[in-house]
């Protein structure tokens, strides 16, 4: 549950990182949604990590810890279902629908018959969409920030962001490149290897600092310091690092793009 939690902070940090860059006013509505995020993602990652619990993998120790505290989570889960159907009177039809196709894409990840999960090539590019539509995306729809002729460096960003987050994902799929291959899951670590995807990383990370400059040149700069560490942390990534460097080290990224741009109104 602590990486749950993490990981819910991880998405408020990228919600307000956005609010942050495009001078959004923080009205109720606005506030709601910052709310709304990290509890969708709470409850998401805790529906999905119990479900995923099975007589298989009973014996690890999370796996230990979610049988345990099932009762808890179950009850976590039903306060945080309320607060989102509350949260989303503060949203408008267009969001919400779109959230709702977010949130349907996210469980097919994990949920019988489609498992998405098992499509290990398009995996990271899926939930890195996921997570850009909701942190990015919506915020802007809601704040009219997505008119091409007036707003055209809004793509920018969320193009940077994109391919952001999916090397974060690379990064964990070296992680469980044993597991996913053992599970017939083929991703691009355990096919095309751990070298090529580190190089495959760097490509991408260089194309959101691209896309960064494109967006505002001079906040770019300062990006440059998240991207490098987000290199440096995918390139030290291998399946022999324990978890917590994952959840804390790759995931932690996230929350570093919010110090590094709340620096950059400082400076």
């Amino acid at each position: 549950m602590y990486a749950n939690v993490f990981i819910a902070l991880c998405a408020f940090s990228q919600v307000l990182l956005t609010q942050l860059l495009f001078h959004i006013p923080y009205t109720f509505d606005s506030v709601s949604y910052l709310v709304f995020v990290p509890v969708a993602t709470f409850v998401q990652y805790n529906i999905q990590r119990g479900y995923m619990v099975s007589h298989y993998n009973l014996g690890t120790e999370r796996s230990q810890w979610l049988h345990k505290n099932k009762r808890i989570m179950l009850y976590t889960n039903i306060v945080g279902l309320v607060i989102l159907l509350c949260l989303c009177n503060s949203l408008s039809w267009t969001s919400i629908i779109i959230m709702v196709v977010a949130e349907v894409i996210s469980s097919f990840y994990y949920l019988p018959p489609f498992n998405l999960r098992k499509y290990g090539y398009i995996k990271p590019f899926l939930i890195s969409a996921v997570w850009a539509v909701s942190c990015v995306v919506v915020p802007l729809v809601e704040n009219n920030m997505m008119d091409p002729p007036t707003h055209a460096t809004s793509y920018y960003f969320i193009a940077a962001q994109f391919l952001f987050i999916a090397v974060l994902c690379m990064a964990f799929d070296i992680k469980d490149a044993s597991v996913d291959f053992a599970g017939g899951v083929y991703t691009y670590a355990n096919v095309l290897g751990e070298r090529f995807t580190k190089v495959l990383c760097s490509v991408m990370l260089a194309g959101s600092f691209v896309c960064r400059w494109f967006f505002d040149p001079r906040l770019a700069l300062f990006f440059l310091f998240s991207l490098s560490a987000t290199l440096l942390v995918t390139l030290l990534s291998t399946d022999k690092k324990h978890a917590f460097y994952f959840y804390l080290a790759v995931d932690g990224m996230l929350i570093l793009q919010l110090i590094v741009a709340s620096l950059s109104f400082v400076v």
